[in-house]
């Protein structure tokens, strides 16, 4: 799939019945509630078969908050998200695919192969794809009027982080700007709870790889005149594979 671009596999379904690839445990938790945090999202164009995926990866983040699970287990759920987002994509032909949902589904997908990080084979190739789909969703909805919210910052927080060292990170930096001047998020600290109030997972190292680019588009959004800076965060910092 990293080479090709697209699932080699189907995935069971949220019981682990069917052929393919099954998911952990933890992902048959409870997934009937939704919380404060995603609440607004229910009242928006985010269809079933995304929506679903958000609101078991959320219960599945809070469960490891407290039962941390090891490395394989995350590389089994990463495995499985990933291929059920892609085989349920809309593929941007659909009419009836919002791009919102869209949007959520992209940025999950990069947000699993940053929190995997480097396991076996390099994940560029897919990543730079999934990246441009991503870009094409998030133009459509810039089309949209609507005010700024967490969900924005959230989103993206993961493209900065997905692009990084690619010739689309300016993109992504720019936009950013615009969404943290207009809910004038003053430091790193006011960017990470909008961020985990969507999806995070608490990993080691997991806010060094987010906060260098917020540090540097805040710290030059509170300095007069143009930044004189930029800081990236190695590619290979956020690199994941599997097989």
């Amino acid at each position: 799939m990293l080479i090709m671009g697209h699932p080699q596999f189907e995935t069971q379904d949220d019981d682990g019945i069917g052929d393919g690839i099954p998911p952990i445990p933890e992902w048959q938790l409870d997934s009937t509630a939704l919380d404060d945090d995603l609440s607004k999202l229910s009242s928006i164009d985010v269809h079933y078969a995304v929506m679903n995926v958000l609101i078991r990866l959320r219960n599945v983040f809070q469960r490891a908050q407290r039962i941390p699970f090891p490395t394989t287990r995350l590389h089994d759920l990463t495995c499985f998200v990933v291929h059920r987002l892609l085989l349920s994509a809309s593929h941007m032909a659909n009419p009836q695919s919002s791009p919102i949902a869209e949007c959520i589904r992209y940025a999950i997908i990069l947000y699993m192969f940053i929190i995997q990080g480097p396991t076996y084979y390099s994940h560029a190739v897919i990543l730079n794809a999934i990246v441009t789909r991503f870009m094409e969703h998030l133009k459509q909805l810039e089309s949209t009027p609507r005010v700024y919210d967490s969900l924005d910052v959230w989103l993206l927080a993961i493209g900065m982080v997905a692009s990084t060292g690619t010739t689309h990170y300016q993109w992504f930096m720019e936009r950013a700007r615009a969404v943290a001047a207009s809910l004038q998020l003053g430091n790193w600290n006011d960017a990470l709870v909008r961020i985990k109030s969507v999806l995070w997972l608490e990993i080691l190292q997991g806010e060094d790889i987010f906060r260098p680019h917020w540090d540097a588009i805040l710290s030059a959004a509170n300095q007069p005149g143009p930044p004189d800076f930029t800081v990236y965060v190695s590619p290979s910092s956020t690199g994941a594979g599997f097989v």
